[in-house]
């Protein structure tokens, strides 16, 4: 098999969220990574009173990871991990829409802030700047929009601040019609 195979393979492959034990998430995903398996860490910055900026998970207790599910056993045996999220015995992976949506999120370098999931709100997919193509629901917040960008498999989602000319106009009339203006 040669290299061009092989990376077309590591494309396909579905993506997995990995439950991990309690503040390992930068060191899982750096032995998956270690271990030929994409990892995804997604990150918040905050400030520190004692360390000034600092990167915490966003999602506490998961990482995401690219395999083939029927070789999981590195990513079980795997220091840290506790083990695959699945229903019932077969490890589910997440929807690709929501993680392409997710990874360009984190790549944006918009303020990102956790969210629970919710089923409410009108989804659009943003237009032009740094997340086009990227599908989420808008939220208005203190007149800001916002990007709700969900992992239904977490069962949580992620907001990012958007500017409004990002929008696709199409979704943004449909929202003024909902709205009665």
């Amino acid at each position: 098999m040669n290299a061009l195979s092989i990376d077309m393979d590591t494309c396909l492959m579905p993506w997995y969220v990995v439950r991990v034990k309690a503040n390992t998430e930068s060191k899982v995903a750096h032995r998956l990574t270690n271990r030929g398996m994409p990892a995804f860490l997604p990150v918040v910055r905050r400030l520190s009173r004692r360390r000034g900026e600092i990167e915490i998970p966003l999602f506490p207790g998961y990482v995401f990871a690219q395999f083939d599910c029927r070789a999981a056993l590195p990513v079980l045996t795997c220091p840290g991990v506790v083990h695959i999220l699945s229903r019932g015995c077969v490890a589910e992976p997440v929807e690709p829409a929501e993680m392409y949506a997710l990874q360009c999120v984190s790549r944006a370098g918009c303020p990102l802030e956790p969210l629970p999931s919710f089923t409410i709100g009108q989804k659009v997919r943003i237009n032009t700047g740094p997340l086009a193509d990227v599908e989420g629901i808008v939220l208005r917040d203190n007149g800001r929009p916002r990007l709700i960008v969900s992992v239904s498999l977490l069962q949580r989602s992620v907001v990012a601040e958007i500017d409004r000319d990002w929008l696709d106009r199409s979704a943004e009339i449909t929202r003024r019609v909902q709205a009665g203006s």
